[in-house]
This record gives C-alpha cells, structure tokens and sequence, in this order.
C-alpha cells in the first residue's frame, strides 16, 4: 500500500506562498534563501552520489590514495559530505534526533574517543572522520526527503550511479582476457572486492524496485532494472569475491522463496557458470582445501593455508592481545601496526584483520563492539517495526542488511569507503521514509474528530 501524501508532501514553494500571507516579507526573504541553500545542498548530494562510484581512478591520479585513510583529492570528498550532513543538521537540528544522533552517537563517541590514546593520532583522526562521513551519508535522507516520491528518486540515483562502472568493466574485462585465470575484476573501484560489494547492493536494490509498493517507476523502467540483474550477477562472478558469492545466494535465495519463485530457476543456472570457467571453481575450492600443520615453520610454496585457514589464524593471534585491553581497546588504527608482533605469517608491514568486529574490538574494546551492536541493531529494529508499510520491499531492505552485517565477518568493510557511501545512503533513505510515514500517520490521528474532542477537553489535573 502506497503513503497518502498530506501536508507535509507541500512543495517549498507553498510553504513560502504561506509563510508571505502570514508574516512580514523579511521572514518570505529568510524562508527563500533557506530553501535555495537546502534545494543547492539537496543538488550537491546526489552529484556526489552519481560520480563517486567512477571517482576513484581520477583520484589516483591527481593524487594521493582513494582508500578510507587518505588524504588525497578524495579528502575532499568526506569533507563536504560531512560539512553538507553538517548544515543540513544546523538547519533542522530537531527534525530527526533519534536515528541521526542516537543511532550512530555512541559509536562515533567511541571512535573518536579512542584517537585520544591511540599511537598515532593522525592516521586514527582521519579513520574516525571516515566513520563520520558514513553518518553524513546515512542522516543526510532524513533532511533532504519531503515527499513520499523522493524514496524512488533516492533509489533511481543509487542505481544511477552504477552505470559508468558497468560501462567501464567491460574494458576491464577486455584488458584481462590475455589471463583470465588469475583476472578478478574491479571496474573503476581500487579492489575487486569492493566492487564486489557494490555489486551486492545494487542487485539488493533491483530486487527492492521490482518487489516494493513504495517505488513508483513505470513498467519500462521495472523491465529495464530486470534486465539489468543477470548482467550484474555475471559481473559480480568475475570479481571472485567468495563473500560476497555467499551473502549475494542467501539474499536471492530469500527473495526467491518468500517473494518470486521463479528466481529459483535463475539460482539453478549458477553452477553451470562456475563449471563453464574454471578459474571460478578454483576460486571455490581453494577456501575449503585442508591444509593441516603442526607449526607455521611447515608452511612453503607447495604447503599453505586457505585463505580462511589463515584469517582464523589470525584472528586467534589477535584474542590475547584483545584481552590484554578489554574494555576500551588500543585505539582507532592500531590492529595492522601491531600484527607483525603477533601473527609470525606477516611481513613488517601488518595487515588488517578481515573481520570488522574483531578489528573494531581489539581497537574500540567489548565497549566499541557493543556499540556497533546498537547501530546494527537499531536499524534492524526500525525496519522491522516499518515492515507493514511495506512487507515484500523491507523484507529485501533487511536482506541488504543482513548480507552487510555477514560481509563484514570476513572483510575489513570499514574501510570502503564509496561502497560505505551508497550503503548508509540506502539505509538512510528507508529509515527516512519509515520515519516519515510515521509522521503522517500521527498527523492525520490528530485530525480525527476524536482526537479533536479530547484535546478540547484536556484531563483535570492531578491535585
């Protein structure tokens, strides 16, 4: 069932025809320059959004590292994503204090916190204000939304957004054909897997447009997001990202059982393509070959650990070094610095952990970890209390979720930064368009003739 627009749907044009009848022309010239700077920031948000997903190799060249710590022209980037969160905050700093402030407040407090005692406060401050800009992307739906249609054209930029990387990732397959056994492809982002994820969340949201009540698109356009989903599903085979394979099966699996049963027949043509190329099945067996060792000291070229044989070694190296600092952790950037003291099958270089919760609490502590529970777990809780509005189009919405929450067991997830962008956005916009919903609905019961009444009798007071 779709939202009846009401009031709140009046364009800013109306509200200032309003604002002119009511009150002297300095408050119309007032209520004129805030609309044109909230219509400018509105602008600036989804051109950022249409662009970021293809900014990466332009970054590198201009220089410095597109990754979540560096301070290169992307830098730019965070900064006015946060200084638009930022303004838009300013000007209805009440219009959504709940999933702005207390969703994401304690572990933003955490995180910055912890720069205070981490080693280097630098590389721990620019961490932390990536993790802000996530925020930013995530609270930016609730001030820029103002009608129920603004939940498809959030959507529509998302998706929009992923066709100068589709364009570009058949260059990139053609430029890997002369060895294709070992091409994983990436398309403009820095790693295949985190084109990999960006791929998972763009089938989530053609999923989502083809099942939700809420979207309203045409039925030529529904065809043409449709078609777009087996050419996504091959690209997102060639990244060989094993992860996001596994989240990506379990969402269409759901969707195919509870929404669409004749994705099922979809779902039974992927084995053939993983016997058709060889280097996808390779990829397969690799994670689930044994290798069974006594001491590390036994490990060579010819005798080596799976690729998650080694992540569950490091992650028992790491527990020690957890619980010499429980509570708070050793700080924001701390896990790879400090690897090479620990895990012996690592260079002096470090890496990082390959599992968001178990790098956030050797860094943020039990206190750190429990609050990335609370941000979870928030957003998880407002879907499911929205899920009326909407059941099939929150069912895929929680699926999006969920194939984050499992990414993020075996991959570093905080420091994609773009793919992070388009996630929170999404996750944004729907809590946005729950909250508002909500809004409406408590606006059209005041109405009632009942309410009405009560209100003109308000209840004695108590002595």
């Amino acid at each position: 069932m779709r939202p009846v627009s009401s009031a709140l749907d009046m364009p800013p044009e109306s509200v200032a025809a309003a604002d002119v009848a009511r009150g002297p022309q300095t408050c119309s010239v007032r209520t004129a320059n805030r609309e044109a700077i909230w219509s400018l920031l509105r602008n600036a948000v989804f051109a950022i959004l249409l662009i970021r997903a293809s900014s990466d190799p332009i970054f590198n060249l201009l220089g410095g590292d597109s990754g979540a710590g560096s301070m290169g022209v992307g830098a730019l980037f965070n900064m006015a994503a946060i200084a638009i969160a930022g303004l838009l905050f300013l000007q209805a700093p009440l219009k959504a204090p709940f999933p702005v402030i207390t969703i994401w407040g304690p572990y933003l407090l955490i995180a910055f916190g912890s720069t205070l005692y981490a080693p280097d406060f630098n590389t721990a401050a620019r961490l932390a204000f990536v993790l802000l800009s996530y925020w930013a992307f995530f609270a930016i739906p609730f001030f820029i939304m103002r009608s129920s249609r603004d939940l498809t054209r959030f959507v529509l930029v998302v998706i929009g957004s992923s066709l100068p990387p589709t364009l570009y990732a058949f260059v990139d397959i053609a430029r890997g054909l002369p060895n294709f056994g070992d091409f994983r492809l990436q398309s403009t982002f820095s790693h295949p897997n985190i084109y990999a994820f960006y791929l998972v969340l763009l089938l989530g949201l053609a999923l989502y447009v083809r099942a939700s009540q809420a979207v309203d698109v045409s039925q030529r356009l529904r065809l043409l997001v449709t078609l777009y989903i087996p050419l996504l599903a091959v690209f997102l085979l060639l990244t060989k990202t094993r992860s996001a394979w596994g989240v990506c099966g379990v969402m269409f699996l759901v969707y195919a059982v509870r929404i669409e049963r004749r994705f099922l027949f979809g779902l039974l043509l992927v084995p053939l393509m993983f016997v058709s190329n060889p280097s996808l099945m390779d990829r397969l067996t690799d994670v689930t070959a044994a290798t069974e060792v006594d001491d590390y000291s036994q490990l060579n070229d010819s005798n080596r650990l799976n690729s998650y044989v080694w992540r569950q070694a490091l992650w028992e190296s790491a527990l020690p070094q957890i619980m010499d600092m429980p509570a708070l952790g050793h700080g924001l950037e701390t896990f790879k610095p400090a690897t090479p003291r620990f895990f012996p099958l690592i260079g002096p270089q470090g890496i990082d952990g390959h599992n968001f919760y178990l790098q956030m609490t050797y860094e943020l502590g039990l206190v750190g970890l429990l609050t990335v529970a609370w941000l979870f777990g928030c957003v998880a809780w407002r879907l499911a209390r929205g899920r009326r509005r909407d059941p099939p189009g929150i069912l895929v919405i929680s699926c999006i979720l969920m194939t984050y929450v499992l990414e993020c067991y075996s991959d570093n997830m905080h420091f994609y930064l773009s793919f992070n962008w388009y996630f929170w956005f999404v996750m944004g916009t729907i809590c946005a368009w729950l909250a508002r919903g909500d809004a409406l609905a408590a606006a059209a019961a005041s109405r009632l003739p009942g309410a009405a009444g009560r209100a003109g009798h308000p209840a004695r007071p108590r002595p």
